[in-house]
């Protein structure tokens, strides 16, 4: 799949300027080196993922006036009655983002992916309250993930996370850029209440769902070296 599908189209990729396309399809480079970075830290192939030519932005009534620009997210994908995960990379991100960020908001992104893979092994994405038809998962930056150091071989991308998410991505430049050059400028961007961020399936999707052979024989090794 390419990854700029969405920003070459003729639909989505149409809302944004052929300058910011150009920019985004010149930068993207990062993204390849973060990917190739990430496999070969995990020892793992990195999940589908694509660059969203609309700026997502969090909101709740409770914080009247407070927004989240959701630079990344990990999403579940439906693909031929079957489940994938991919991941979904914000413009904004590509387009102001250095390319440290962008390499720790892949890598961070990827423990989002190898945690849900776990859970969907282990099938504890059921909600307690749900139907048995229905499961039903929230995702969240502060949900807890697999440490880093289980993960990566990488010291210096273990570093570089360590350093970018505390609570979340720190990167001033980044959050101002995309306020002033992207949401001030009247870019795509929708606002999307909290429960978005709630995924509701049919199980059967589930039993097709597929998962990397290497990545199932990790999450067996984490959860072995867990129990001793």
């Amino acid at each position: 799949m390419d990854p700029l599908f969405k920003i070459k189209s003729n639909g989505e990729g149409a809302l944004l300027r052929a300058d910011i396309v150009r920019s985004i399809k010149e930068r993207f480079r990062f993204v390849r080196e973060g990917v190739n970075r990430v496999e070969k830290a995990a020892g793992l192939r990195y999940p589908q993922y694509y660059v969203e030519p609309v700026l997502s932005v969090a909101s709740t009534p409770l914080e009247i006036g407070q927004l989240g620009a959701m630079f990344a997210r990990t999403v579940p994908v439906k693909v031929l009655s079957k489940l994938e995960i991919w991941v979904q990379l914000s413009t904004p991100l590509i387009l102001f983002g250095g390319k440290p960020t962008i390499h720790a908001v892949l890598a961070h992104e990827f423990l989002h992916y190898v945690e849900f893979m776990r859970r969907l092994k282990s099938m504890d994405l059921l909600s307690g309250g749900a139907s048995s038809s229905i499961f039903e998962s929230g995702y969240s930056d502060n949900e807890a993930l697999f440490d880093a150091k289980l993960i990566f071989k990488d010291r210096s991308l273990i570093t570089l996370l360590r350093k970018k998410f505390q609570g979340g991505l720190i990167d001033n430049s980044l959050t101002s850029k995309t306020a002033t050059r992207w949401v001030e400028k009247g870019l795509p961007t929708v606002r999307i209440p909290p429960e978005s961020n709630i995924v509701k399936l049919p199980v059967s999707s589930l039993l097709g769902a597929r998962i990397d052979p290497k990545l199932r024989k990790k999450l067996d090794e984490l959860r072995r070296a867990k129990t001793k």
